[in-house]
């Protein structure tokens, strides 16, 4: 009624229910959990049946699968796992149904969502059992409703499940009762298997699982582990060694939950075997913690162990909580040390932090990723920017990527994540039990600041990072000025003032500084070096002053010095006032006096400073022009084209005549500066102007001082005015001198200026020194060139230009022109003898005997000459030669004249008389012919053609013969040779051997004069080789008789066969189909590229079922034009494959041949194409198993080796053939009798009498063919099938067993016929034979009337297993039973289907009797014998039924046929099998060794009927003669003296007879 449940543990709960007949009583059971919810159970009863109900609403309490309850459950049976089946559960609706409208009932009480009717048990479960042996359980489905229910139980048809109940399963169930099916399980083999049952009623559709449980693997966990106390982050392990305690290989996966973890985590284990478990506890929070173990088996089942553990704290911790530092400068280090204290037993791992938790950890890690990230990211896009997204930049990108890379692992890599203030060391390690570990603290400050930190320490036993308080103070550098203030009173402006400061380094460190530039005007004229620098610890710096004035006045200024890590600057003041310049010139005024025009003139003066500082100043003429600067002469001398020279244009502004050097500067302090002023006149006239200055500091025009001058223009005149030349050459420069003379005191400038309108003037002039200076008083030449441009007199005028003058001088230039003078030679030019149609060149001279240039032009007298003349037109030089070319070209073979006409310039024309001779040939080809024409290479057996054209270039009609040397010439009346066999249309003739391989066509042709006519050069060779050949052409021109040799050619060609190369040479398609495969085309690429140096047209040739197709897989037409393949070209085809081209579903191989013929050539290529389809295949050694005659009511079990000899996974099953016309079951009506009928070899019977258990393999797998892909292409050539390689299971074997039978029955033809043997005796009494017993048979017992039962094949013959999977190359054992039913006779066939694979027929054979067999004596009478002699006899067995036994004769004698025990008979042989038909003799030898009457017998046992007794009797006396002695026959008296005097030869005969069971058979065997 109430307990306590421990976390994970199980109880059951029981209930009682007393019920009286047709009694139905349901009740709510509540189940109070104290601090917890209430559940409700609905518990119903009956008089035959009660159980509990669990309604949907009940709330699973987490109740889990403990590894002893789960290795209890698996143990259970099917029926006791059925008595503990007592939870049930609703099933829910599959298909809720509206009642019928013929039903009286209209509203149900049961819940819509669930199900009316209750199965019990909720699920059917099978378990623990055995193959092949049927399993049954019940199934109660009880109708809960108050309304009754039709109830109908399907189930789809399984061979494994078989539904059985009453009425066919279907019935109406009145409420509160139950209907019971009953479910049989037969299982094929131990494995899983599932089903389902269908139940309906007219409410709703709802399934029951059935569900048979297979081997399982189990591990036999603990239900619990308790790891007790643990220190808070310290773990324990526990090792587990862990047995597979199922019968099954386990395939499981381990898991836990934190603080919990488990190694390894999956794994296999085989039935029996062990594997370590290691099971860690790692707390990280101090307290209680469980978990669970779970164990998932690769079967769907779980089981859970119980894992408990409790974390505490261990005494551990800091010997201070706070470190504080002595005050440190900034980049020097201090240090101190803090312990800590391990107090417990445990090795405990400790870790600085920066923060206290991990969660802080971790977000201060994001802080610092984003932190480099932005970094990153603004530098990347600065760089972008600068780039401007180059990509050529990639280098520099890797290395922005690498350096973020690298900033992320160092972020990563450490472990206190602190700014480098204070450092901790070592930053991470171990302290063992009861030891102390001693922390340095480094303080390394950065600023000038008092620093606090807070570290932590995470420490295994601790749950709470243990905190650390730092503290410490950063000093920065100990600076000032050795004077804070400068008073550096008056000074002047503009002047330099230098002055030094130092600054003094009092700390111990270095103090870097940087000057802060001042913002004011008067501070930016101070200069402080150096402005930033180091002052080394206690050390000082000298700091250089200088200050250069630019305004006047009093001034106070203040500079700050920033020193790094100071807090702040140092100040450094100056004061002082800034006083200004005076100054004078040492002249009153400046006069230039006279000056020539364009003629500079300079005078000097002096300016002094009077004062103490620099002065600027700035001189300029504000009466000078301000246009361009005057043109000086000296300038305009080196532009005579200059405009200046003729008369002065209107000037817009006045040009700037004066220059000042320098017209600015600064005067030093107390000094002087000369100053030069130059004037370069431009305007005639007088000059009265100021210099003015502008001094810095004092003001504008500070000072003002005269200029005065006057410009002039000198009087120039020509001493020779007019200038003669007298007689000239024409276009012939002549050289000539003018001279000007200067009267004045001054210099002037002079010009000759160019000459206008020059192309229309008769005379040219021109002056190379055409302007200059001429001084005062004084006189030049100026030289002047002429030139005549035309014959006669000329006359013109020259100017000459003076500068500054308006109007220039005139100088007159006369003379008298003449022409040039040549000489042509020689008159007469005679070319000879030449060839025709090329040109021939002679030379002509032309000199030129005068001093100017000759123009000549050379043309041909006579229209359409064969002569001309290069070049036709040119000039001589003056007294120089220039060569004339004359060359001859003539088309025809006879004598030609021509005359030239030279034609020079200014002189007469001149005749040349011209004559030559033409030889040759005027007959020309349009394309290169002789000497030697290389036509290459070309096709053997294919004609060679060579078009070209003859062109008669000559002036007479010409006929042409061809021949070849060495060849006798057809003449046109002769008979031609009859043209060999031709390949193809437009084959040329194969050339007989001696005749030629190259022939013109045609032979002979006229050309009449300008005639084009086709020729046609062509040959064909039936062998690859290289021809060489010369073809001779004559002619007979014009009404000429004789014929010459005009053309010869030498033909030169290299027969050649095509070459392809194919890629690859063998092509090989293999496909494998699966059941849920299709069969479709297969494609394979074939690549033709021509090796040869000549294209190609092909044609593909390929049966089925392949196909050459395109490169786009379409198939080529039947009908289609050739395949053209250039050189070097290549040309992809595709081969198709089709392996639906069989309908079978055995697996086949087809081999054809591709073949490549050419149109140019005989020659054909070959490509190998094979194909190989499998499928799902099996090799069975035979079709036919013959279980022989076996002892009734026994069975036989034949064994047969299965092998999937396909590439594919076979999935197969076994039925038998139901039709009776193919299977038979028959009784044998009377004892069977056994026909002879010989083996196939001596002594060997057929196999099915022997006792073989397994069935050999008769043919070879396919699978033990070679790979297509390893065959050798050079084999031959096959166009069929390979029957090797079809399927040998499918060979019928009936051919093979009627002509082993028909051998047999030749070789029991030659038998010949067994005949009895003759009882042989020793002694004087007569043959026993005469007192034998009556024989009869035995065994017939067997044989007595019964009824034969009604059997089914399935009781006759049996096939294990049933179904099964091989992989390719598995081979199976398939168990064939035969159930040797009374007198039976029964032959069946059995067919093994293939999922997607044929289906196989074996024929099972097999019948059942009762062995019988006869004795020809059972009785040996031996009558009187000598007491001491070995009698001897024979007995035979011989086998009258139809199916072996086997013989044993018991005996318990040690003696030997040689030497029997007397009194004890001796059997040989004493055991054996004899087959049916068979006869065994059996030689008996007994020693009486007593005298007096003997009576001794011995038991032959035959298989399992009752033994037979054959009876010994006689009488044993003493050795005596008596003369009535038995008259015996001659061959008698023989007989026993040959036994008398050879009983070795008897002994060897009497082995050599006797018939021993050997192996498969009867043999005869030898000793």
């Amino acid at each position: 009624m109430s307990g306590v449940l421990q976390p994970g543990e199980s109880q059951q709960v029981s209930f009682t229910f007393s019920g009286h007949l047709n009694t139905i009583s349901d009740v709510t059971a509540l189940c109070h959990v104290e601090g917890g919810p209430t559940y409700e159970v609905l518990v119903t009863g009956e008089i035959s049946h009660f159980s509990y109900l669990v309604r949907p609403q009940e709330i699973n309490c987490g109740l889990q699968l403990t590894p002893s309850a789960f290795q209890k459950e698996m143990s259970l049976s099917t029926k006791q796992r059925l008595a503990r089946a007592k939870k049930l559960r609703l099933p829910q609706a599959v298909q809720p149904q509206d009642k019928p409208g013929t039903s009286h009932h209209k509203f149900s009480a049961a819940d819509p969502e669930q199900s009316s009717i209750q199965p019990c048990p909720p699920e059917v479960v099978f378990q623990n059992y055995s193959p092949n042996e049927v399993c049954e359980v019940p199934l109660i489905l009880r109708n809960r409703d108050k309304v009754p229910h039709l109830v109908k139980v399907t189930m789809k048809i399984s061979p494994y499940f078989q539904l059985v109940g009453p009425n066919d399963a279907c019935r109406k169930v009145p409420p509160g009762l139950y209907m019971t099916v009953r479910i049989l399980f037969t299982p094929g083999q131990k494995k899983d298997y599932s089903y389902e049952l269908t139940c309906t009623t007219e409410r709703e559709e709802f399934i029951v699982p059935i569900r048979a449980i297979g081997p399982r693997a189990i591990l036999d966990f603990p239900d619990q582990l308790d790891f007790s106390e643990c220190p808070v982050k310290h773990s324990i392990q526990k090792t587990l060694l862990v047995h597979n305690v199922g019968n099954r290989r386990a395939y499981y996966q381990l898991s836990t939950q934190s603080p919990f973890s488990v190694i390894p985590t999956t794994g296999a284990l085989d039935v029996g075997d062990a594997v370590q478990v290691a099971v860690e506890f790692q707390p990280l929070k101090t307290g209680d913690h469980s978990g669970s173990l779970v164990v998932h088996y690769d079967t769907g089942e779980d089981t859970h162990t119980s894992l408990h553990g409790r974390a505490v704290e261990a005494p551990i911790g800091l010997d201070r909580n706070t470190v504080t530092l002595e005050k440190t400068y900034i980049s020097m280090s201090n240090s101190a040390t803090v312990l800590i204290h391990n107090h417990s037993d445990i090795t405990a791992r400790f870790q600085w932090k920066a923060v206290a938790t991990q969660e802080q950890e971790d977000q201060l890690r994001l802080r610092q990723y984003h932190r480099i990230y932005q970094q990153q990211r603004q530098k990347l896009y600065g760089f972008l920017k600068e780039r401007e997204v180059d990509i050529t930049c990639q280098e520099l990108l890797a290395l922005l990527n690498h350096t973020f890379q690298s900033e992320i692992a160092k972020i990563r890599g450490d472990l206190m994540l602190l700014d480098g203030i204070f450092s901790l060391q070592p930053k991470e390690g171990e302290i063992r039990p009861n030891c102390s570990a001693e922390i340095s603290v480094f303080f390394t400050p950065q600023a000038a600041q008092v620093y606090e930190r807070t570290v932590y320490c995470d420490i295994s036993g601790r749950e709470n990072r243990l905190p650390l308080l730092l503290t410490g103070e950063g000093l920065g550098p100990q600076v000032h000025f050795h004077f804070e203030e400068m008073n550096i009173r008056e000074v002047s402006v503009r002047v330099t003032h230098r002055y030094e400061a130092y600054l003094i380094n009092n700390g111990p460190i270095e103090a870097p500084f940087k000057l802060i530039p001042p913002t004011t005007a008067m501070g930016s004229c101070f200069t402080f070096l150096p402005q930033e620098g180091i002052v080394a610890p206690e050390k000082l710096q000298v700091i250089r002053v200088s200050f250069c004035p630019t305004i006047r006045g009093e001034f106070e200024e203040e500079f700050h010095f920033h020193v790094t890590e100071s807090p702040k600057p140092v100040t450094f003041t100056v004061r002082g006032s800034v006083m200004g310049p005076t100054f004078h010139f040492d002249v009153p005024a400046l006069h230039f006096g006279d000056v020539a025009f364009g003629f500079p003139r300079t005078l000097k003066c002096c300016l002094f400073n009077t004062s103490l500082t620099p002065m600027g100043f700035f001189l300029y003429v504000p009466g000078d022009g301000v246009g361009l600067p005057s043109i000086d002469s000296s300038t305009q001398i080196v532009k005579p084209s200059s405009q200046a020279w003729r008369r002065p244009a209107q000037v817009v502004r006045k040009p700037r005549e004066f220059t000042i050097s320098p017209c600015s500067g600064t005067v030093r302090a107390l000094g002087s500066q000369d100053i030069k002023v130059t004037l370069c006149p431009n305007t005639v006239g007088e000059y009265k102007v100021e210099l003015v200055l502008d001094a810095e500091d004092v003001g504008k025009k500070a000072f003002a001082l005269p200029l005065t001058a006057r410009c002039i223009v000198p009087s120039l005149q020509v001493l020779n005015p007019v200038l003669e030349l007298g007689h000239c050459c024409l276009k012939v420069r002549y050289d000539e001198k003018v001279t000007l003379v200067n009267d004045s005191d001054f210099p002037a400038s002079y010009c000759v200026l160019t000459q206008e309108h020059k192309k229309e003037a008769a005379l040219w002039y021109f002056s190379p020194t055409p302007s200059g200076i001429i001084e005062a008083h004084s006189s030049v030449e100026i030289p002047i060139e002429l030139e005549a441009q035309l014959l006669g007199q000329c006359k013109i005028t020259a100017k000459l230009a003076v500068f500054g003058s308006e109007s220039p001088l005139e100088i007159r230039l006369e003379c008298v022109c003449q022409g040039p003078v040549v000489y042509v030679h020689p008159r007469e030019i005679n070319f000879g003898s030449i060839p025709v149609l090329e040109d021939r060149s002679k030379t002509l001279h032309l000199a030129n005997q005068c001093e100017i240039p000759a123009t000549f032009q050379v043309e041909m007298a006579g229209k359409r000459s064969c002569w001309r003349v290069e070049p036709s037109k040119g000039v001589v030089p003056p007294n120089s030669e220039v060569s004339v070319a004359v060359i001859a070209n003539l088309n025809d073979t006879v004598k030609f004249q021509e005359k030239v006409k030279v034609f020079i310039q200014n002189n007469p024309v001149t005749i040349i008389s011209l004559q030559a001779v033409g030889i040759g040939t005027t007959v020309v080809t349009d394309k290169p012919l002789v000497p030697k024409l290389d036509l290459k290479s070309c096709f053997s057996f294919s004609p060679c053609f060579y078009h070209f054209q003859l062109t008669n270039r000559g002036r007479r009609t010409q006929r042409l013969y061809w021949s070849t040397e060495g060849f006798r010439t057809f003449r046109r009346g002769s008979r031609a040779p009859a043209p060999a066999a031709t390949k193809g249309r437009g084959a040329a003739p194969i050339p007989r051997p001696g005749s030629p391989v190259f022939k013109v066509r045609p032979v002979q042709v006229d050309l009449r004069p300008g005639q084009t006519v086709d020729m046609v050069l062509e040959g064909c060779s039936s062998t690859v080789q290289e021809v060489k050949e010369r073809l001779l052409c004559h002619a007979v021109v014009g009404k000429e008789i004789t014929k010459k040799q005009i053309l010869q050619v030498d033909v030169i060609c290299n027969f050649i066969c095509p070459g392809v190369q194919m890629s690859p040479r063998a092509i090989a398609f293999r496909v494998e189909k699966k059941p849920s495969d299709a069969l479709t085309l297969q494609y394979q690429l074939l690549t033709l590229k021509n090796t040869s140096s000549l294209p190609f047209s092909i044609v593909l040739h390929l049966e089925q079922p392949f196909l050459v197709c395109n490169e786009n897989q379409k198939p080529l037409p039947a009908n289609a034009k050739p395949l053209r393949v250039d050189v070097g070209k290549e040309l992809h085809l595709y081969i198709r494959f089709n392996p639906a081209y069989k309908k079978s579903k055995i697996s086949w191989v087809v081999k054809k041949v591709l073949k490549v013929s050419f149109m140019e050539h005989p020659h054909v290529e070959k490509v190998r194409v094979r194909g190989e389809v499998y499928f799902p295949n099996l090799h069975l050694p035979t079709k036919a198993v013959d279980f022989g005659c076996i002892i009734n009511d026994t069975e036989q079990v034949l064994h047969m080796g299965m092998t999937n000899c396909s590439p594919l996974p076979v999935n197969y099953h076994w039925s038998f053939l139901t039709d009776r016309k193919v299977h038979t079951i028959r009784f044998m009506p009377s004892p069977p009798q056994f026909k002879p009928q010989s083996p196939k070899k001596k002594g060997v019977f057929p196999w099915r009498y022997s006792r073989t258990e397994s069935v050999e393999e008769l043919a070879e797998t396919p699978e033990t063919t070679q790979d297509p892909a390893l065959e050798d292409p050079a084999l031959e050539d096959s166009d069929e099938e390979d029957p090797a390689q079809e399927d040998p299971a499918q060979e019928d074997p009936a051919q093979e067993d009627s002509s082993q039978e028909d051998s047999a029955q030749e070789d029991s033809d030659q038998e010949p016929a067994d005949a009895e043997h003759s009882l042989e005796t020793e002694g004087l009494a007569s043959t026993p034979g005469a007192s034998q017993r009556p024989v009869r048979m035995r065994g017939l017992s067997w044989f007595s009337e019964m009824e034969h039962p009604k059997l089914g094949m399935q009781e006759v013959f049996d096939v294990r297993p049933l179904w099964g999977e091989l992989q390719p190359g598995e081979s199976e054992q398939v168990t064939f039973t035969f159930f040797g039913h009374a007198n039976i006779v029964a032959s069946v066939r059995a067919l093994c289907h293939v999922q997607g694979g044929p289906t196989y027929e074996v024929v099972l054979a097999g019948e059942a009797s009762c062995p019988s067999y006869q004795l020809d004596v059972e009785e040996i009478d031996w009558g009187l014998q000598v007491f001491n002699k070995v009698l001897k006899a024979q007995v035979t067995l011989q086998n009258t039924g139809v199916m072996e036994f086997t013989y044993v004769v018991p005996s318990s004698t040690t003696g030997t046929a040689a030497e029997p025990l007397p009194g004890e008979p001796v059997v040989v042989p004493n055991a054996g099998f004899l087959p049916p038909g068979l006869k065994q003799v059996f030689k008996v030898y007994y020693l009486p060794g007593k005298l007096g009457v003997f009576h001794k017998t011995f038991q032959v046992h035959v298989a399992h009927l009752e033994p037979a007794e054959i009876i010994l009797k006689g009488k044993g006396t003493f050795p005596g003669v008596t003369k009535y002695r038995p008259r015996m026959l001659k061959e008698e008296e023989e007989i026993v003296q040959e036994e008398e005097k050879n009983p070795e030869e008897e002994e060897k005969e009497k082995d050599e007879s006797s018939v021993t069971i050997c192996g498969d058979g009867v043999t005869d065997c030898q000793s």
